[in-house]
């Protein structure tokens, strides 16, 4: 896996995430909203990348300026391959989430990132939130029909998750 940075929601967008979650696993899907950790919190991943030296690590900070940013949950989103499936919903590419992503690019090449998966950079990225994942095929349906209508929430929060050592740091956030 790939050290991530997360745009985290408000305390209502990260509710109305979760209640969609809870739709989700009552239909009989097994949904992200199983785990209830903090290292599980609804988000949008802005950025991968295989490698972080710390000189990257230090310019995330700057990220902050571009908080708040308005996030439109939009339609349902299928990905994956056969028998391991991810229910997402779009998230309309706004100027200002754009320029977030970016910006979060730019930085983590500055400071000398390396990786990545290709369909994560500026240009080829897909904004998207995960509903739930790792799916058989027959349970795509009911996860798709658990959803309700789009809705906005705002990120505030930036963190990075780094999966080889289970470690998650607060970059900062805004309300705005």
């Amino acid at each position: 896996m790939r050290d991530s940075l997360d745009l985290l929601l408000d305390a209502a967008g990260e509710h109305a995430v979760r209640e969609e979650w809870d739709r989700v696993a009552a239909a009989g899907v097994p949904g992200a909203g199983v785990r209830r950790d903090a290292g599980h919190a609804p988000h949008l991943t802005v950025a991968e990348r295989d490698e972080v030296p710390a000189a990257a690590e230090a310019l995330l900070d700057a990220l902050v300026a571009h908080l708040p940013v308005t996030l439109h949950l939009g339609a349902p989103l299928v990905l994956g391959a056969p028998g391991r499936r991810v229910v997402a919903r779009v998230v309309a590419p706004t100027r200002a989430l754009l320029a977030l992503h970016a910006e979060a690019a730019r930085l983590l090449e500055e400071g000398g990132a390396r990786g990545g998966p290709p369909w994560a950079a500026p240009g080829r990225w897909v904004p998207h939130l995960t509903v739930t994942g790792r799916l058989g095929d027959a349970q795509v349906a009911p996860a798709l029909g658990a959803l309700g209508a789009p809705y906005d929430v705002v990120g505030v929060r930036l963190r990075r998750w780094m999966p080889g050592t289970r470690t998650l740091r607060d970059i900062g956030s805004r309300q705005g």
